[in-house]
């Protein structure tokens, strides 16, 4: 019989295609668990089966839950089929999660648009950059007369 571990876990394999990190999954068994015991003296379900099915429903709505509104800090780069998991910032606009976990400054208006973001560069720009400031130092120390 399946436990709640277990189906959370294929539920978000399944239908949002993420694999959980184990701390967050120790985080979602108790809401899975705690709406169950609630939920258990005042309904008439009639088997363990019954609960169980209820169990695979809580935990599909939490999968779904989760990928409507995907957090950068608790979500992978990647989904299990390797593809990129990508996230919508705006009705019309799916980015990266690598792009939103490099955001690191969002200054709004006075309505709560946002006016600036400011992203941390990626380790090939700082390579570039540093790369670029060795040639510049090597060109003016030889070439540069």
């Amino acid at each position: 019989m399946p436990n709640t571990r277990e189906i959370l876990d294929q539920m978000f394999v399944n239908l949002v295609k993420v694999k959980l990190d184990e701390d967050v999954l120790e985080k979602m068994i108790p809401v899975v668990d705690g709406l169950l015991e609630r939920l258990r003296g005042g309904l008439n379900l009639e088997s363990e089966q019954s609960w169980n099915r209820l169990r695979i429903a809580l935990a599909g709505m939490l999968a779904h839950g989760w990928a409507l509104g995907m957090n950068p800090f608790n979500s992978p780069n990647r989904h299990v089929d390797g593809d990129g998991v990508e996230v919508r910032v705006s009705r019309d606009i799916l980015v990266p999660i690598e792009v939103l976990k490099s955001l690191r400054y969002v200054k709004r208006d006075d309505r709560g648009r946002i006016e600036k973001a400011l992203f941390e560069p990626s380790s090939e720009v700082r390579i570039k950059e540093q790369i670029d400031i060795m040639l510049r130092e090597i060109e003016d120390k030889h070439w540069k007369e």
